[in-house]
């Protein structure tokens, strides 16, 4: 079976490789061109020949002009038995509608985050067909919304929307033209954490939570002493604390795999003092009773009330800080825990992360290292976390 069509640098080549046929060595490849007669408005797609044959992604597209040139001289006539123009390709438009109510509302899925893509960002793009979204156009839109200060994550998740929306119209046998996004070199974000909180401040904010909601209080202490994240505290149940070996497992990760993170003493007698619920209970239920999908409003207005997020805390008319990779969030608690470990030289202590075990499943012989390892870096944190007069700040 062959394999797909693959754009080429060339408008209107694609190129595919035979499952069958060999040449030098490796599969032949089979060159396509595609183009829509000036006279009779239909689309044409055909084979122009084979890499073993002499043919080359630029000689097809020399091919193609030359027929787009040819289609241009005929006459408009219409004999008979000849069949009626293709349809039209679908706009983008077209698509994102479809894409939208059939595949996103019809999996339940929320669409308020593509919307407001498509509605800010893709305004010029969304009457053309989906044939005429070359690798230049998504070139020139990324350049506007850079010129219009858009941050490189931004594009990145119009681009990525654009590229969901056609390939999900080829999977449903809707599209079969050319896919552009092979040739797009998209920006690399610059998201990168930079702050994280001194032992003071992490106090202070841990203080203020508490006085406002225990549960915001818990699940930042567990990200700040474990170094988790938020949606890995979400998940968890009564049934991943083991506190006879003071770990957590977490069986949902960002990275696939699953690991245990050591509890610190603070977490384990804090987590040791919850009521009691069945195993498969989630310890941070959500109000509807699902898992929390964001943290709530009070850790925000917590970081407010101590002026973590302005340029100077003491002052409240002080100017705020623009830079989100300076300003505390959430996930600054599981930046921090990183950060003081690796301030105080511990980071060679993270033997399950150098094991990269990635299930519960370890092996036997490496759990005493593993206990000792829990332990240096339990105490680590606490030494940490408790010394009235650390000699370090963040930058």
């Amino acid at each position: 079976m062959a394999s797909s069509r693959k754009s080429t640098r060339f408008v209107g080549v694609q190129a595919r490789e035979s499952s069958v046929r060999r040449h030098n060595g490796r599969p032949d490849i089979c060159y396509t061109i595609d183009y829509r007669d000036a006279t009779t408005g239909r689309r044409i797609r055909k084979d122009v020949g084979w890499a073993s044959e002499g043919m080359t992604a630029q000689l097809a597209a020399k091919m193609r002009q030359l027929e787009i040139d040819a289609s241009r001289e005929r006459p408009v006539t219409q004999m008979p038995g000849d069949t009626a123009p293709d349809q039209p390709v679908m706009t983008l438009d077209e698509a994102f509608q479809r894409y939208r109510r059939d595949w996103l509302l019809a999996h339940g899925k929320r669409t308020q985050m593509e919307d407001t893509l498509a509605r800010c960002h893709l305004q010029e793009l969304l009457p053309l067909p989906l044939d005429q979204i070359t690798p230049y156009v998504l070139d020139q839109l990324m350049a506007r919304m850079h010129a219009a200060g858009r941050s490189p994550q931004t594009i990145r998740h119009v681009i990525s929307l654009v590229r969901r929306i056609m390939r999900r119209m080829a999977a449903w046998d809707l599209y079969d033209g050319p896919m552009p996004f092979r040739q797009v070199t998209l920006p690399r974000p610059d998201n990168a954490r930079q702050r994280y909180l001194t032992p003071e401040e992490a106090r202070l904010l841990l203080a203020e939570l508490r006085r406002r909601s225990h549960q915001m209080w818990l699940m930042a202490l567990i990200s700040l002493h474990c170094g988790l994240r938020f949606s890995e505290i979400a998940r968890l149940r009564y049934g991943d604390i083991d506190q006879r070996t003071r770990t957590l497992y977490i069986g949902q990760s960002k990275s696939g795999r699953a690991r245990h993170a050591v509890m610190t003493p603070d977490v384990a007698q804090a987590l040791a003092d919850m009521p009691r619920m069945s195993r498969n209970a989630l310890l941070f239920p959500a109000r509807d009773g699902g898992v929390m999908k964001a943290a709530s409003e009070t850790f925000p207005r917590a970081v407010d009330a101590l002026g973590l997020n302005r340029i100077d805390p003491s002052d409240p008319a002080s100017l705020p800080i623009t830079d989100n990779r300076q300003r505390v969030v959430f996930h600054t608690l599981r930046h921090t825990y990183a950060s003081w470990l690796a301030l105080a030289g511990e980071h060679e202590l993270s033997l399950s992360e150098l094991l990269g075990h990635t299930s519960t499943a370890m092996p036997r012989r490496y759990a005493h290292l593993m206990d000792d390892a829990r332990q240096k870096t339990a105490r680590a944190v606490m030494s940490i976390f408790h010394d009235s007069s650390p000699d370090f700040t963040a930058e």
